[in-house]
Formats: C-alpha cells, sequence, structure tokens
C-alpha cells in the first residue's frame, strides 16, 4: 500500500494583511489628527491651502479621523492583495511541484526534477541533464519553509546556492561560443526585455533551452551557460 502525505502550499504570509492594515491604520489616524494643524499652518504660512485640505478642513476632526482611519485600513488592505498577487505560490506534493506568480503558471513532474536550489532569490528546479525546468522568484517565502517543504516531499533539495554559478558567463554578441542562431534568440530576448514582454521573454527562453542554453539576467545583462543537451 502506498501512502502519500498531503501537498505543502506556501504563499505571501496573510500576516501580512495584519500589518498592512495596521499600518494603514496608523497612517490614517495621524492624517486625521494632522489636517486642521497643518492646514492653519499653510493658511498662515502661504497665504492659502490646497483645494483637497481646505475641503478636509471643513469636516470636524471628531469625524475626520474614524473616516482618515477607514480609509487608511482600506488602502493597507488593498496593498497587501496587490503584493500577494506578485508573489510566490508554490505548491510542493509528492508527484509534481506547482509554481503560480503574477498570472504565469508552471506544473513540473516530481520524476523530471534531479535538483532544487536557490539562485539568489530565485527558486530553482533542474533535470538530470542541467536544463533548467523552473525559475520563480521566490523572495517573498520564507526560505526554511521552502527546504522544509521540498525535503519533507523526498525532493532533492540542494544545500549549496547556485550550484552552476561558474558556469555562468555574459553575453556578447559574436562569442565563439555561441552562434548566429543562438545570438538571433539572444538578441530578440533583449528587445523583449527592454520593450518589458514578459510572456515573449519566456517563449525565447524556451527556445534557448532548446538549443541547450539556459539564460538570466544580472545588472541589466544577459548571462549564459550550456548545459547537456540529449537533441546535441
Amino acid at each position: 500500500m502506498t501512502t502519500t502525505s498531503a501537498p505543502t502550499v506556501l504563499r505571501f504570509s496573510i500576516i501580512w494583511a495584519w500589518l498592512f492594515a495596521l499600518g494603514g491604520l496608523l497612517l490614517g489616524c495621524g492624517v486625521g489628527f494632522a489636517v486642521h494643524p497643518v492646514g492653519r499652518w499653510a493658511t498662515d504660512t502661504l497665504g492659502g491651502s490646497p483645494g483637497p485640505l481646505k475641503l478636509a478642513m471643513s469636516v470636524p476632526t471628531v469625524w475626520l479621523v474614524p473616516i482618515t482611519t477607514l480609509l487608511g485600513i482600506a488602502a493597507g488592505v488593498v496593498l497587501f492583495e496587490i503584493a500577494r498577487s506578485e508573489s510566490l505560490t508554490l505548491t510542493v506534493d509528492d508527484d509534481h511541484v506547482e509554481l503560480v506568480k503574477e498570472g504565469r503558471a508552471q506544473h513540473v513532474s516530481r520524476k523530471q526534477v534531479a535538483a532544487v536550489f536557490r539562485e539568489q532569490k530565485d527558486l530553482v528546479l533542474t533535470d538530470r541533464n542541467k536544463r533548467r525546468l523552473a525559475r520563480f522568484d521566490a523572495n517573498d517565502l520564507a526560505r526554511n519553509d521552502i527546504v522544509n517543504a521540498f525535503r519533507s516531499h523526498g525532493y532533492p533539495w540542494l544545500d549549496q546556492d547556485d550550484p552552476f554559478r561558474d558556469d555562468y558567463f555574459r553575453w556578447v554578441e559574436g562569442r565563439p561560443e555561441t552562434g548566429r542562431d543562438i545570438d538571433a534568440v539572444l538578441r530578440a530576448r533583449r528587445r523583449a526585455l527592454a520593450d518589458e514582454k514578459p510572456l515573449e521573454v519566456e517563449e525565447l527562453d524556451e527556445q534557448l533551452l532548446d538549443l541547450g542554453l539556459d539564460v538570466r539576467d544580472r545588472q541589466g545583462e544577459q548571462h549564459i551557460r550550456f548545459f547537456d543537451h540529449p537533441g546535441q
């Protein structure tokens, strides 16, 4: 009889919702109390107040403070939702991994995975040929939670960060290691990055992987490494 464990799901912590809301509460409350003193200072010093400030001053402080406090809380919650939508949601199961971030989703089968590790802020999965299976920014998730999730489901987590660090080199068009086909794809990728077209960049990354090449961006430049490619 085969036993399986429940999947582990990691996402932007709900604790941040309370922190954002608390920050909004304090800021909103402070603004409510500050409106009238600031408005009087502006009138005395500058000879008048901006329209929105003058409108706010028409509301008594006893009403203004609750209003700005509620607006501050609402703003905090909205900021939390934006941050959560932009952060990685990671699901680690015994037979697969799912990664979702900013509308981009990827499913990776467990049998494909030969190594899992951190590459600076990124979470990276590779296969036995050192081909990248997935790379996602995981900076919003606790490192220990990620490590425990993969290890508890039997994945080969590497303690060494960025084990292929020495294999990468900066791409410059015309280098002897690359050829015209690879240079053409990297040029197109550079344009797609400049034009902020993430879906096009993702498609070009897949083309490069099919050519036996992994690419990552460091300080505005494309760094590449070759890996064992069965098709070559």
